[in-house]
C-alpha cells in the first residue's frame, strides 16, 4: 500500500516559527522605548529645573546704575559770597534689570544747595522719587566754578551724589554716583553712573541666566547627536 505524501507549499520552503524570536524582539523594542522615554523625561526635567531657578529674582547687595536728568536750578537767596539754590529735574535711573527699570522710571530729582562763589563748589542735599513711590536721598556736591565765572551763568559742571537713606528696596542704602552736566540758558542736563548697595535691591542673577542658556544648548547638542547617529 502506498502512503500518500503530504502536499508541500508551492513556491515556499517550510518555515519553522520560533516563538522565542518574537519574545526577544519584543524585549529589545520595549527596552529601546524605555530608554527613549527616560531621555525625554530627563531632558524635560532638566529644562524645567533651569527655568524655575532663573525665574526667582536674586537679591543683590550691590548693583551698577546709570542716570540721566534734565531740569533747572532756581536761585532762592544770595550773599556776597554764597548763592542759595533749589533744583528740580526729571529723568531716569537704570540698572541691568529691564523689569526693575520699568518700575523705577521716570524719576523726579530735587535738591537744596548752596554754592560758594569764592571756591566754585556747591554742596547740599537731594532726594529722588521713583515712579513706584520709593525714595532715595543723600548728599550732592558739584564743581560749578565754570558757571560762576561765565558771563551769562551757563557752562559745564561736575557732580557727585552720595546715597545715605532710602525707602522700600533702598532701605539701608549706600553708594555713590558721579557725572557731568551743562547748564544752559533755559535748561540743564546731567548724566553719570555709579553703584547702589542695599539688602533689598533686585537684579537678575547671571548664574541663573547662564544656566538656562546652558540647558538649551545641551538639549540642542543631544538632538543633533541623535540625528547624525
Amino acid at each position: 500500500m502506498v502512503t500518500p505524501s503530504r502536499p508541500q507549499p508551492i513556491g515556499k520552503d517550510p518555515v519553522n516559527v520560533d516563538p522565542e524570536h518574537y519574545n526577544t524582539g519584543y524585549r529589545i523594542n520595549r527596552g529601546m522605548l524605555s530608554r527613549r522615554l527616560f531621555k525625554i523625561c530627563a531632558s524635560a526635567t532638566f529644562l524645567l529645573g533651569t527655568w524655575l531657578v532663573a525665574s526667582v529674582p536674586a537679591r543683590a547687595s550691590t548693583i551698577d546704575i546709570t542716570y540721566s536728568l534734565t531740569g533747572m536750578g532756581t536761585v532762592t537767596g544770595m550773599t556776597s559770597t554764597t548763592l542759595d539754590l533749589t533744583g528740580a529735574f526729571t529723568g531716569s535711573i537704570d540698572q541691568a534689570n529691564p523689569a526693575e527699570n520699568a518700575v523705577w522710571n521716570p524719576v523726579t530729582y530735587a535738591d537744596v544747595s548752596q554754592a560758594n562763589l569764592l571756591t566754585g563748589l556747591l554742596n547740599g542735599t537731594f532726594s529722588i522719587t521713583f515712579a513706584n513711590g520709593e525714595m532715595l536721598s543723600g548728599m550732592v556736591a558739584e564743581n560749578v566754578s565754570a558757571i560762576i565765572n561765565s558771563s551769562d551763568g551757563t557752562g559745564p559742571f561736575t557732580q557727585t551724589l552720595t546715597f545715605t537713606t532710602g525707602t522700600g528696596e533702598f532701605v539701608g542704602v549706600s553708594g555713590s554716583a558721579s557725572g557731568t552736566g551743562f547748564v544752559g540758558a533755559v535748561t540743564g542736563t546731567v548724566s553719570g553712573s555709579g553703584t547702589l548697595t542695599a539688602p533689598g535691591l533686585v537684579t537678575p542673577e547671571p548664574g541663573s541666566i547662564a544656566l538656562v542658556f546652558g540647558g538649551i544648548a545641551f538639549l540642542a547638542f543631544r538632538y543633533r547627536q541623535r540625528r547624525t547617529s
